[in-house]
């Protein structure tokens, strides 16, 4: 899969602001659902259903961690 300028340039700008890795996940994901322009359909639903298996774990993990820092606040 050939990555685009504008693909490019997002990355790095991902890269340099240190967002947490949960957040720029789940960002690209929703970039590439909605780029109708750049990826075809059938290659989209792949690689969004992908990204999707990722970020469950990753979400029931940030919750269990939030979860976990309510308990031990005084």
């Amino acid at each position: 899969m050939d990555i685009t300028p504008q693909e490019e340039s997002m990355i790095k700008a991902f890269r340099e602001t240190d967002l947490p890795p949960l957040f720029v996940i789940i960002r690209v994901r929703n970039d590439i659902e909605n780029d109708i322009g750049n990826v075809k359909e059938s290659q989209r639903d792949v690689i969004v259903k992908t990204l999707e298996k990722y970020i469950g774990p990753l979400w029931e993990d940030y919750h269990e961690g939030k979860k976990s820092l309510v308990k031990d606040s005084p």
